[in-house]
Formats: C-alpha cells, sequence, structure tokens
C-alpha cells in the first residue's frame, strides 16, 4: 500500500477516514466532490501548469507509478536540471514533487510546491510546511540531496493588465528552516500512518470532536450512535472546544440531553430551545424594529460572481470575484414590484463598466438596498468603485444604506428547528416560504452558476447552448431575490 502526500494530508485530518478510503472505498462511491472541491482542483492543476512556464525547458515526467520512478531516474542521470513531477518512493511512501531545479553552485537540489492560494498555510490539513517535509524526507531518503524547500504561491496583490505577467503572478517563499525543524515530527506521523493503516479498523473517528462543517465525509459510519441533528450543529459549537469535548466524553450527542443548557451562547441556546420545544421562536418587537428602519422603494438586490486562480480580466487578481450578473426586484410602499437585471453575455472592453451603468439607472440611492449575506455585496461593491472612480459616490452610499435580511436570522429574531443551525437562504427559504424551490431550477447554488457563466463566455460554447445557460443564469439570480421579497413579506405579518 502506498501512503501519497495527499494521504499523509488526510491523516493529519482525519486518519480514519484515510483508513476507510484505503479499505472501504465503496463508501465513497456515492459521495460526490462538491463544485467547490472541484474548483479547488481544478485551479490547482491551472497554478501548476501556470508556474512552470517560469521554467523555460524544464523536463516533464508524465509516466506513474513505477514507471514514473524509473523516468525521473533517467532523466536525472542525463543531466536535466530542472523536473516538473519527479516521482520517487521511499518505503511505504509515495511523492511527485511539482518542481525540483538543481542548484549549481551549492551541488544540491531546490524543492519548490505550487499551491493555487494567496498565501503559505500552516493549518491542517493545508499545512504547506509539513506538506514540504513530508516530500523532503522521501526523497532524501531516496538519495537525492534537498537544498532549499519552497512554496509557490499566487501574489494576492497583482492585478492582470493585459496579459498575464507571470512572474509578477506567483511569489516564491524560502520554508527550509520552518521544513527542517518539522522533519522530525512529520517522520513521526508517517511512521504512525503506515502503522494505522496496518491495523485493524477503529471504532469511531477523532472528527465527533469537531463541529459539523469540520466533519470528515464519513462521520456518519464511523460515529452511528450520534444522531442527525445532534449538538454539532450547534451554532460555532466548534469554536467551542471544552464544552463540546465534555458532551462528547459524556456521550452527550442529542440535543435534549445536554445537562448544562445555561452555559449556551445567546445563538447556541436559541437553537436549543427552539428545538426543545418544537416551534419557531419568533422575537416580533426586534423584526418590526429593523424592517420599520428601511425607505421605499426596497431593492432587493442580488450579485453573481465569478473568480479563478489565473485571472482572466483586466484590473482583477486571483481569486478577485468578477460581478457578472445581478437580480433586482423592486418593492414600493403601495406593494407594486418590478424587476430588473444584468448579465454580462459577451466580456468585452471595460468589462464590468455595462454593469455599473446600468445599476445606476436601476437603482434608487433613496430607497434601500435589500440583500442576503451583505459583506459579498458591498465588497463588490467597494472593487467595482475602484474600477469605476466615476461610479464611486453611488456605488458607496447605496452599499452605505445596504440592510443584510439575513441578519433577522442569524440574531436569532426568527429560529425554526428546521433551519439545522443555518441562516443561509438555502436553508432558510424552503421552511419559511416552502412554496418556492430552487430544485426545479437547472442551477442550484452560486458555484454552479459560476461555473455555467464560464462555459457561457467560452468561445467553444454553441449558440445554441449559450442561449440556455444565459436562461438558466437568469432564472437561478432572480429567484435568489425574489426569495427574499417572500422572505420579507412573511416577516411583515409578524
Amino acid at each position: 500500500m502506498h501512503i501519497t502526500k495527499t494521504d499523509y494530508l488526510e491523516y493529519t485530518f482525519c486518519r480514519k477516514n484515510l483508513w476507510l478510503r484505503k479499505y472501504k472505498p465503496e463508501l465513497f462511491e456515492d459521495v460526490e466532490p462538491t463544485d467547490f472541491e472541484i474548483k479547488i482542483i481544478e485551479d490547482g492543476n491551472l497554478a501548476e501548469a501556470a508556474c512552470r512556464k517560469l521554467y523555460p525547458g524544464g523536463y516533464l515526467v508524465q509516466a506513474h507509478g513505477p514507471a514514473a520512478i524509473a523516468e525521473t531516474k533517467e532523466a536525472m542521470m542525463r543531466g536535466e536540471k530542472t523536473l516538473f513531477q519527479a516521482t520517487f518512493q521511499h518505503d511505504v511512501f509515495f511523492i511527485r514533487a511539482d518542481i525540483l531545479k538543481y542548484n549549481e553552485v551549492l551541488g544540491g537540489w531546490e524543492l519548490y510546491e505550487i499551491k493555487a492560494t494567496n498565501e503559505v498555510k500552516r493549518k491542517v490539513p493545508h499545512h504547506h510546511v509539513n506538506d514540504l517535509a513530508f516530500q523532503k524526507i522521501v526523497i532524501e531518503a531516496y538519495g537525492v540531496k534537498i537544498i532549499q524547500a519552497s512554496v509557490t504561491h499566487l501574489n494576492r496583490d497583482y492585478r492582470k493588465q493585459g496579459k498575464v505577467n507571470y512572474h509578477d503572478l506567483f511569489v516564491t517563499e524560502d520554508l527550509t528552516e520552518e521544513v527542517m525543524a518539522a522533519e522530525e515530527g512529520v517522520g513521526l506521523e508517517m511512521q504512525t500512518a503506515k502503522e494505522y493503516l496496518n491495523a485493524p479498523e477503529e471504532p469511531g473517528c477523532l472528527c465527533i470532536y469537531e463541529g459539523k462543517s469540520n466533519h470528515c465525509a464519513t462521520f456518519a459510519h464511523s460515529n452511528p450512535q450520534v444522531p442527525k441533528y445532534s449538538v454539532h450543529h450547534l451554532n460555532r459549537i466548534g469554536m467551542s472546544k471544552k464544552k463540546l469535548i465534555d458532551w462528547v466524553d459524556k456521550n452527550i450527542f442529542a440535543l435534549e440531553e445536554i445537562d448544562n443548557p445555561e452555559l449556551l451562547n445567546a445563538t447556541q441556546r436559541a437553537q436549543y430551545d427552539a428545538h426543545m420545544h418544537k416551534r419557531v421562536a419568533i422575537n416580533p418587537e426586534a423584526i418590526r424594529e429593523a424592517l420599520d428602519g428601511l425607505s421605499f422603494p426596497l431593492q432587493f438586490f442580488d450579485y453573481e460572481g465569478y473568480s479563478s486562480a489565473i485571472p482572466l480580466f483586466d484590473g482583477f487578481g486571483a481569486y478577485e470575484q468578477v460581478p457578472f450578473q445581478y437580480s433586482l426586484h423592486i418593492l414600493d410602499a403601495d406593494g407594486s414590484i418590478e424587476h430588473k437585471e444584468f448579465l454580462i453575455t459577451e466580456p468585452a472592453g471595460d468589462l464590468t463598466l455595462p454593469l455599473v451603468e446600468q445599476m445606476k439607472a436601476d437603482i434608487d440611492p433613496k430607497g434601500t438596498v435589500v440583500s442576503w449575506y451583505s459583506s459579498y455585496e458591498k465588497q463588490r461593491m467597494t472593487k467595482l468603485a475602484e474600477l469605476h472612480p466615476a461610479y464611486a459616490p453611488f456605488l458607496e452610499e447605496i452599499s452605505t444604506k445596504m440592510f443584510d435580511l439575513m441578519t433577522i436570522f442569524s440574531n436569532n429574531h426568527y429560529v425554526d428547528p428546521a433551519f439545522g443551525g443555518s441562516a443561509s437562504i438555502k436553508n432558510v427559504l424552503p421552511v419559511v416560504v416552502p412554496a418556492l424551490s430552487y430544485k426545479d431550477l437547472n442551477i442550484h447554488k452560486g458555484t454552479q452558476a459560476s461555473e455555467r457563466w464560464e462555459k457561457l463566455i467560452s468561445t467553444q460554447t454553441s449558440a445554441e447552448e449559450k442561449t440556455k445557460i444565459t436562461k438558466d443564469l437568469l432564472e437561478y439570480c432572480k429567484l435568489d431575490t425574489w426569495a427574499m421579497v417572500e422572505i420579507y413579506r412573511v416577516l411583515k405579518t409578524l
């Protein structure tokens, strides 16, 4: 059994999940990677391919498995100075190095790990220092001297203007000293991982001490005693380690079993009370106060954005969100409503200028712009103001006066056990307005919208498919703002 670098990093996150992946792969057959996970993989591949442009003449090892080890050895013996995907194995440990570059002055190899991130990460499971230490241990055990270990990542300060400047797009940080300091600990983890994977299956998994967002893919299999809705779903319980550890050690998993509810914070207590009483908890006075402060016309607004590791458009950097679409439902005091929308279908020239110009025509600064999770919309407004300073006063005005409808739910003015502890519109809508649903749409979430827009603007996409994608994007974004209108109307009846 091989233990790859990816295996090792997964081991540091949840060793049981790795064991199951090796011995019970059928558990993962129905676990589809999320759009977000797919995007991460794609961005990583793009960043790696782009970074190779900084090393002209480098040799790419194209074989796989044992053949790749032989190909790497042959390339080194014939004097190749830069290798991409150089492959090594020591004992059961197997690695493919992103870049190895020979330093003739120091008589050793420089190891570079390419990361499609804007910074060096030092937190499990995305621990770049430990990642490099694992590689260095395997490579040196094979007999190749590593004199430098570095991470090359995307430059958060780079903004594309014209052709991408790859030398400016990437930043390299020398982590050699940190890697050397981490080697002993990583080496011990490698051996314990090897022993663990050769042992019988252990009960449970350590994710039981983490909040819901940090659970592994096989949490339910490993922890069948934990109910579907458990203490792990309490808001930000993963940040309250002492509290969660105490419950787990006492085998307290159902909310009904909590022995010290007085220690819950306000948000957690609201969830707990709603669940215990099996009813909705509503603070009509707080809701009325929040909504009465809004000014008509109420303008329910939502952006859709696109990001990529390698920036495609002038003025934007790696992973900067490019607003390509908006939907706007305008509700007047007399109850009349109007819908407006905009979608960039053919990127050209100053990409977002037409969008901003249409916003200026559609939005009345005298009224309140209503959004869901307003920090996202406000960040887009700030970026658009930077790109189009002539419109900055308008964008800043509507951003300053923006109201976040999500706060009604995140501040516990309306709590329903069916929300599952979440204030996401995707969780709130089917409970508050069950007649509305994203299920019948071809696009169900923002990551899908981003992927479809990338397809829409591709020159390889047929006119027929572009028409279909355009329709799907407009329907999806329209439902986002219509959902806010309907939720607002329900709140007003309270």
